[in-house]
């Protein structure tokens, strides 16, 4: 019974870090974006793609910096951009989230967001690793939105060889624990 349990366990946990391989980076044009602190570079990482869309085409944007911490600014993101960013854009276009501190709290000021806004749809921007919890726990607090992924590939992991790196293994192994303990609470305790 317990081999079978840890067999279970460990296919589950190989088919979670081939899910982590498999998104992609959407590139469905959106004005509303959603991106997610917690990991390393993912402000700058999720903004330079901002930037990168920006360019192509022509939007006012509405950004939601997510879980960013109290006492964080806009002067704050100015300074951790750094001089090359338009500060335009983080003036006119960024709303910063201050209060959330883990994935649930994430979805829950999201929507939040949304609804101030009116938005309907927009596009997700978090870790590859990150990807799979947050998209089950903004799915469940906004069933009847259109949520697009857009996953960073962090620099210092690499997802694909993770078992030759005990970081990164632990890094997966982590994740998918925490992504079983938000299906059950899910699926359990309907919050």
């Amino acid at each position: 019974m317990i081999t079978s349990i840890f067999v279970l366990f460990f296919i589950g946990l190989y088919n979670f870090k081939n899910n982590i391989l498999s998104f992609t980076k959407h590139n469905k044009e959106s004005p509303n974006i959603v991106i997610l602190t917690g990991g390393t570079n993912r402000i700058k990482d999720g903004l330079k793609i901002v930037k990168d869309l920006k360019k192509s085409k022509k939007h006012n944007y509405k950004i939601l910096v997510s879980g960013t911490g109290t006492g964080f600014t806009k002067n704050s993101l100015k300074n951790k951009l750094g001089p090359n960013f338009n500060p335009h854009l983080i003036q006119c276009c960024i709303d910063l989230d201050n209060v959330s501190q883990n994935t649930l709290t994430n979805a829950s000021e999201t929507l939040k967001w949304t609804n101030k806004n009116n938005i309907k749809e927009f596009i997700l921007i978090t870790s590859n690793y990150h990807m799979p919890r947050a998209l089950l726990e903004f799915k469940n607090v906004m069933p009847n939105l259109k949520i697009h992924s857009y996953a960073i590939t962090p620099k210092k992991h690499d997802i694909e060889n993770w078992f030759g790196s005990y970081q990164t293994f632990s890094l997966v192994f982590t994740e998918y624990c925490k992504h079983i303990v938000a299906n059950v609470r899910i699926k359990f305790f309907k919050t």
